[in-house]
């Protein structure tokens, strides 16, 4: 191949053969970085989504709900398990949720407002008692094969029908908790989820 297959016939270079040939490429190049910057973006905002109306987490401390839930060294809120919260679930019977206490049902004049993990054991309706240290619910004993003991009979005689809008919960650990036989019922708009998933300590996850 000789010198001339080169040029045109005044003997410059081709106009189109170097520079037409790059410019599709570089606008696909463009187009693709422009598409990947989209996409993060919409990443990016959808997981803020997800974690501001749809899912959330929650640090556990302190020992009311053992053995179920692992609260770390009470006053750490860094080794306990770590429940990942449904903002949007309805709680049911036997859910583990996560609530703002604010109303400070006790007159602690240290009080101030923060969260609790308990367990849900009655539903708006539902009257929930306790004698001799066992749970009946609507007038039947119930089978809680989850719970650290045996009530001790400090609770004995409470008897509560649960109001509209509201949810009777306890800690699993019933004799180290501080829950509804003590502040009463949790309003609906106190929840903050039901939890989904426990992360322990180790990353190990389980369904609760």
């Amino acid at each position: 191949m000789n010198e001339t297959d080169f040029k045109t016939e005044n003997g410059g270079l081709p106009d189109d053969s170097l520079s037409g040939g790059m410019q599709p490429r570089r606008k696909r190049v463009i187009a693709a970085l422009v598409a990947l910057a989209v996409v993060a973006v919409l990443a990016v905002a959808a997981a803020l989504l997800v974690r501001e109306y749809v899912v959330t987490t929650y640090v556990v401390d302190g020992e009311s709900m053992l053995p179920t839930l692992d609260g770390g060294v009470t006053g750490d809120t860094s080794d306990g398990d770590t429940l990942i919260l449904n903002k949007l679930g309805t709680p049911d019977r036997g859910d583990i949720v996560v609530f703002y206490y604010d109303w400070n049902a006790l007159g602690d004049p240290f009080f101030s407002p923060h969260h609790l993990v308990k367990r849900v054991i009655g539903l708006p309706g539902d009257t929930v008692e306790i004698r001799d240290g066992a749970l009946y619910l609507n007038g039947v004993l119930q089978d809680e094969d989850y719970i650290k003991e045996h009530m001790d009979g400090r609770y004995d005689g409470l008897s509560v029908t649960v109001p509209e809008g509201h949810f009777f919960v306890m800690g699993d650990n019933r004799n180290n908790s501080t829950d509804s036989r003590a502040i009463g019922c949790v309003p609906a708009d106190n929840i903050v989820g039901v939890c989904f998933l426990v992360s322990s300590d180790s990353g190990a996850l389980r369904i609760p």
